[in-house]
């Protein structure tokens, strides 16, 4: 086991039953980001399986920022692995003030930053970047890609 992925069930409960209330009123990604360095960074493999350090758990806390931030901000599942984050975001269309895509990549710029400014506090540093400029996407729109992305998140452990 690599790590263990975080879940929020109110994300399944919104998208799932017989509700009109769905992907057509959301914009849903699951995102990677990956360590710059990638080393083991925020934690590593033993044989009790992933230990996680305080640099994971900052970002942990960087993403839980999100909603505060973001007010049409749904958090849904997430995994920390020794050299990436992955997780599933979702935007509520309906309670964006903006344009949902100009929201996402507000959305993203704030969590690298975010998550770059506490590490470097951690670190006794200034304006280091940990994060690779980069970061891998996959777009949900329908039940079947969400249960895809869900079932790879659970198979990375």
């Amino acid at each position: 086991m690599i790590a263990q992925v975080q879940k929020n069930i109110f994300i399944y409960k919104l998208l799932s039953g017989n509700n009109s209330y769905g992907f057509g009123d959301h914009f849903i990604r699951y995102l990677t980001f990956k360590a710059r360095e990638p080393k083991g960074y925020f934690g590593y493999i033993n044989g009790n399986g992933f230990t996680e350090k305080l640099e994971g758990k900052i970002i942990v806390k960087a993403w839980k920022e999100l909603p505060q931030k973001f007010s049409n901000c749904i958090l849904g599942d997430f995994i920390v692995k020794p050299d990436s984050f992955s997780g599933i975001v979702m935007l509520d269309k309906s309670l964006a003030s903006d344009n949902q895509v100009k929201t996402y990549y507000k959305l993203l710029t704030y969590f690298k930053n975010r998550s770059n400014v506490l590490m470097n506090k951690l670190h006794g540093t200034h304006g280091r970047v940990f994060w690779d400029n980069n970061y891998e996407e996959i777009s949900i729109n329908d039940m079947d890609k969400l249960s895809e992305v869900l079932s790879y998140l659970k198979n990375q452990n």
